[in-house]
């Protein structure tokens, strides 16, 4: 039996809290995600060279579930611009966490995750549905992969979190947490969505292990910087 949850889902349509049933988004959808990329946008205070404001991953495509983020990213072109590209990197990873700390958003019971992406960068997701044109850059096409069994895999990993979240050793959270999201990104740029690594990173996710793990990493680092 597949200890998958509720990691991937499989639909025949788009989520119906925000897609119409041809496929457009819903007016009311459309207004809220437009009026909170402009908040974010006057709340991080960095120079932006926008290239597009688009609605992506699972809930852009037919593998959402309840748990599914609505993520809402930014589209940039870090080289057009007069700070350089690793500095302002790492300016708008910093006021991205601030904003998605501060605010709890969520549309019609789904949470809203702002992120920045440059447009060099790519991002494996089916659908690509634009805000700033209100249009689908890229339309999702149906999916008709298997969910494989990532039984062993998640149990081995949740081995591993378990022993790190008793760890005083900071910089072991801090690799396993790094080694997750790798395992992660090499997974989707494999075999997409439906990857041993997405899944298990989303399953991991679900049962709150990643913000354990993080938490922790946080405390360990506080008392080593405490006196």
């Amino acid at each position: 039996m597949n200890k998958l949850n509720e990691a991937l889902e499989v639909h025949d349509t788009l989520n119906p809290l925000l897609w119409n049933e041809d496929k457009t988004l819903k007016e009311d959808v459309f207004e809220k995600l437009s009026n909170i990329a402009q908040e974010f946008l006057k709340f991080i205070e960095i120079p932006l060279n926008i290239v597009d404001i688009e609605i992506v991953g699972s809930n852009a495509s037919y593998n959402y579930n309840s748990q599914s983020d609505i993520d809402l990213h930014i589209i940039v072109n870090s080289e057009v611009n007069f700070i350089e590209p690793t500095i302002l990197r790492q300016l708008y990873n910093d006021r991205k966490g601030a904003f998605n700390r501060d605010y709890e958003l969520e549309i019609n019971g789904l949470p809203v995750e702002l992120y920045i992406e440059d447009v060099k960068d790519g991002n494996a997701t089916n659908g690509r549905y634009s805000i700033l044109k209100n249009e689908w850059v890229k339309l999702p096409e149906p999916i008709t992969y298997e969910i494989p069994d990532i039984t062993t895999n998640l149990n081995e990993m949740l081995e591993k979190c378990f022993k790190v979240l008793k760890s005083d050793d900071a910089e072991e959270v801090r690799t396993l947490i790094n080694d997750i999201y790798m395992m992660r990104k090499l997974g989707l740029a494999e075999d997409g969505e439906a990857s041993i690594g997405n899944l298990v990173f989303k399953e991991l996710r679900n049962m709150d292990i990643m913000t354990a793990l993080k938490e922790h990493y946080y405390e360990l680092r506080s008392e080593e910087l405490s006196l």
